[in-house]
């Protein structure tokens, strides 16, 4: 069943705002021999916590310093990155147990959730002061791509993220469907990272036209390097927990993080670098009901495989 433009953003643009990125293995790490307290269970004991971030972009463990070094302060804990080859490993991980607290999309949520993982959503991505939670996925072309609208990628080899990816893939599937191109009338060419796609696409060499986040694809549109071809909104990329974390310990980061802006950094003396202050500005409280749209999204895409239970 194919959606139309309009129902693919209801179903990804209206509820975000009416409701307010192949397999790996794990990582050998084994938990700790004992990794529970009275309250609840840690990934590995109760003085760490065990953050991971997608590998969405090159750099993404060092763009995210910040945020360890804030969980950090504001629970007393020491923070340890999860080493995530790819968005597969995140997954694992959550479903596992072996992480307690992630910065992921929506789209890696709800393939979480349906590997079993027990994790609850404590607020999603601002990207800017005065905004909604919220972000774009661009489909983009080469500016010596003769086609002009999203029909026109039928046939065509097209640049996406990972299958994994909320505005690299599922999105973007949904947008094409929408314009009459199911996923099975173009040639995917995978790139694993926004910004390798944005860069596959702008060089021509595998493919002419794709798929980037906003944050990645800007600054080639910008330049003139790429062209837009539309774009859609998506809903924010969440930060996750571990629902079996002890009570006082999430009570903890919900207040430390719902509602954080850019000027908590400070307050800790936390120095911000280049990926915060240009594309992140703070996190707005949100639940599970948010991530609704993506479900129904998947539901009207099952040919999308990284949907199904």
């Amino acid at each position: 069943m194919r959606f139309s433009t309009k129902a693919i953003s209801a179903l990804v643009g209206v509820t975000l705002l009416t409701s307010l990125a192949a397999c790996s293995t794990p990582p050998a790490d084994t938990p700790s021999t004992d990794p529970t307290t009275e309250e609840g269970t840690f990934a590995k004991n109760s003085d760490t916590l065990v953050f991971a971030v997608l590998p969405d972009h090159e750099g993404a463990d060092q763009d995210a310093q910040p945020f360890a070094d804030y969980i950090a302060a504001v629970t007393g804990l020491t923070v340890e990155f999860y080493p995530a080859v790819d968005y597969v490993a995140v997954i694992q991980g959550l479903a596992s147990g072996q992480i307690d607290i992630a910065q992921i999309s929506a789209f890696t949520y709800f393939q979480s959730q349906n590997a079993g993982a027990d994790i609850e959503p404590i607020a999603a991505q601002v990207t800017k002061e005065g905004a909604e939670a919220g972000y774009y996925s661009v489909a983009l072309a080469n500016p010596a791509w003769t086609g002009s609208t999203l029909k026109d990628f039928a046939g065509e080899e097209v640049c996406f993220v990972n299958p994994s990816s909320t505005s690299g893939y599922l999105v973007p599937s949904g947008s094409l469907d929408a314009a009459g191109v199911p996923t099975t009338d173009v040639t995917p060419v995978f790139k694993d990272k926004h910004d390798l796609s944005a860069e596959a696409i702008s060089r021509g060499e595998e493919c002419m036209i794709g798929f980037a986040q906003d944050i990645d694809a800007d600054p080639y549109t910008t330049a003139g390097t790429l062209k837009e071809v539309s774009r859609v909104l998506v809903p924010a990329a969440p930060i996750a927990l571990q629902a079996g974390l002890p009570a006082s310990l999430k009570a903890t980061l919900f207040g430390a993080l719902q509602g954080m802006t850019q000027a908590d950094f400070g307050k800790h003396g936390i120095a911000m670098n280049d990926f915060i202050q240009g594309g992140w500005f703070g996190y707005q409280a949100v639940d599970d009901a948010y991530y609704q749209s993506i479900r129904d999204l998947c539901a009207a895409l099952p040919d999308v495989d990284n949907c199904k239970s």
